[in-house]
């Protein structure tokens, strides 16, 4: 069964949140990783840093916030984001 995503835009123009219909992390926690190596800890996490042009990763409950360079438009790495978050949420 394919992950079901919502993106819902942010106040910045550098970060969108991705809401999954599943749990990531109990809720009312949070995970943030602005570093691959503290990404290692978290496989969505870990999956995601490895995308071009992905500054940050914070996942709570059933929410990913992606920050992405400034460089970098949405239109190149957004559908590689949903594409990874459905892959990662197929292997679990």
């Amino acid at each position: 069964m394919s992950t079901s995503i919502t993106v819902i835009p942010t106040r910045s123009e550098h970060t969108i949140t991705f809401k999954v219909d599943r749990a990531l992390l109990p809720y009312g926690k949070s995970l943030p990783f602005s570093e691959p190596a503290a990404a290692a800890l978290h496989p969505m996490a870990q999956a995601l840093t490895t995308i071009p042009g992905v500054n940050s990763v914070w996942i709570m409950a059933d929410e990913i916030m992606i920050t992405k360079d400034e460089d970098v438009r949405w239109a190149t790495i957004k559908p590689k984001v949903m594409e990874t978050i459905r892959k990662v949420q197929a292997d679990e």
